[in-house]
């Protein structure tokens, strides 16, 4: 019984978080402060959540595939946040080029 209502705790504080992510994409005007804002808070809501359903589930098949979401999701994040970035830094490089 507690550790269902300490899962439900976390997966509310990763929805607070999905709705401060939601904010800060639409409060920035800058493309790379959207792009951290949205990371950040995107890493901060899965973890969360995660967490919340494996406390909720228990020792289980569940909880290890979460687990193995998790770590996946931790190690490929950045990764592809980054080559985001990286493509739009080119090609706001290639339109420089191209209007010169």
């Amino acid at each position: 019984m507690i550790y269902q209502i300490i899962g439900n705790v976390l997966i509310a504080i990763s929805i607070v978080f999905l709705y401060i992510g939601v904010f800060g994409v639409f409060r920035f005007e800058n493309f790379y402060a959207k792009l951290l804002a949205s990371s950040k808070i995107d890493t901060a809501a899965v973890v969360t959540m995660l967490f919340g359903l494996i406390i909720r589930s228990g020792i289980s098949w569940f909880a290890l595939k979460c687990v193995l979401i998790l770590v996946f999701f931790i190690f490929v994040n950045p990764i592809i946040t980054t080559k985001i970035a990286n493509t739009y830094r080119k090609e706001e490089l290639m339109e420089k080029k191209a209007g010169k």
